[in-house]
């Protein structure tokens, strides 16, 4: 007998919703590199492209887009998945998943709790 394979999970439109209310405070290139990292593959798996390549993809240059890489996983955004010779590959990472505590403006009050995160069966 062979184990079923678990059918990838992608994030739903409720989840898109609730991730680009979080990132209120990106912008540019930190925003549309993020984008591609939370569209292009399913939940937990890394992207197996080049930074390069995925600036080049959302339309950023490559020195903008290894930047926002930079930033967004010193802010936990994204998170290293594993490194292949001088290339790093990354994943979401807790804050793009909605494991961090949210920033919440004063004015607008708790935007959500994250009771549990779906992941692979």
């Amino acid at each position: 007998m062979t184990a079923a394979m678990a059918e990838p999970m992608y994030l739903t439109a409720p989840e898109l919703n609730a991730l680009l209310r979080r990132t209120k405070g990106l912008q540019g290139a930190n925003l549309r590199m993020l984008l591609y990292y939370a569209t292009a593959v399913p939940v937990g798996e890394p992207v197996s492209l080049l930074q390069k390549e995925i600036a080049d993809a959302v339309g950023v240059s490559q020195a903008s887009g290894s930047r926002s890489v930079t930033k967004l996983v010193e802010a936990g955004w994204l998170a290293e998945s594993y490194v292949a010779g001088h290339y790093k590959f990354y994943r979401l990472g807790p804050a793009a998943l909605g494991a961090k505590n949210e920033t919440v403006d004063p004015e607008e009050g708790t935007m959500g709790t994250v009771h549990h995160l779906r992941g692979p069966s």
